[in-house]
């Protein structure tokens, strides 16, 4: 719903600078195309926004500048009338966003792993995880060569850009495979423990985020060495806090299906054990407003 449309009087906030960068941005605008206060409000009105004549002149003097929660649609417009660039009036305002509170549990106590300097996480905790999504692909050898990894993140603070993240080795590899950033990230400080099987990359996002910015990236495993005859049989992922969504996708061969598929979904309630149905090519799981907790995909050849 438009909260803008239809009020009488936009709620405003106080402003700590009375010349600040909205108000001097409004007052170029405006003498640029030579509107008056009253021409303004009546273009607004014009457009279905109903914004009081006093309230302009607040914000045209710096008195008072728009609540970015309850007024942003009426700034847009303002700056579609006055020909400005997009974010000339909003790049100003600041919009509150609600950061859930950090609930991680560690990544190695909670997969029972030993703490040292590869699954230690605490110079990395930047961003919290919103949701996850795993997609694997499995071989015509039955061979799992690729994971892509899908997560939508928050920033825990100003400037955040990088966390730590985890990959299992499979027992049957004989080396960690290659990560790399695909989508607005790239995977850094990369270090491994063959013993403990795991892998930590730290994700570096191209650029830092503010205080509850979210953010959408992707990074991939490839380059998956086994040893002979080898074949894969599990595929699962870990919520170390809640989350909005966690997803496991594997995609098989067509040439080489299994048998049958199996999902667990495990967290501190306890554990449930189900079949999944191979659809085409792939077998998958998705649970809802989830964590912490794991979700797996076992599958027999």
């Amino acid at each position: 719903m438009d909260m803008a449309k239809g009020m009488e009087n936009p709620e405003i906030a106080p402003d700590a600078s009375p010349s600040g960068a909205f108000a001097e941005a409004l007052r170029a605008g405006m003498q640029r195309r030579g509107l008056s206060l009253r021409s303004l409000q009546r273009r607004l009105r014009d457009r279905g926004h109903e914004v009081s004549v006093a309230t302009l002149s607040l914000w045209q003097s710096g008195g008072r500048k728009p609540s970015a929660e309850t007024a942003f649609d009426v700034v847009r417009e303002i700056e579609s009338l006055l020909d400005l660039h997009e974010d000339a009036l909003t790049g100003t305002l600041t919009r509150n966003r609600r950061v859930a509170q950090d609930r991680n549990v560690p990544f190695a106590d909670f997969v029972g792993l030993e703490h040292n300097e590869v699954t230690d996480e605490s110079g990395a905790r930047q961003l919290s995880e919103r949701s996850a999504t795993i997609i694997s692909h499995v071989d015509a050898d039955g061979r799992l060569v690729r994971n892509v990894i899908r997560n939508v993140w928050q920033a825990r603070v100003d400037g955040a850009r990088e966390v730590a993240v985890f990959l299992t080795i499979e027992p049957e590899e004989v080396s960690p495979p290659v990560v790399r950033g695909v989508l607005g990230c790239d995977l850094v400080d990369i270090v491994d423990d063959m013993e403990q099987r795991i892998i930590r990359p730290t994700l570096r996002l191209h650029a830092p985020l503010d205080r509850g910015d979210l953010v959408l990236t992707e990074w991939e495993s490839v380059d998956h060495k086994y040893a002979h005859e080898a074949a894969s049989f599990i595929q699962g992922l870990v919520a170390v806090r809640p989350e909005a969504e966690v997803g496991v996708f594997v995609y098989f061969d067509p040439a080489y299906l299994p048998r049958r598929c199996t999902a667990t979904v495990e967290t501190d309630g306890g554990q449930r054990v189900f079949p999944v149905k191979v659809v085409a090519n792939s077998a998958s799981h998705v649970e809802f407003d989830f964590g912490p907790g794991m979700i797996t995909i076992e599958w027999e050849w």
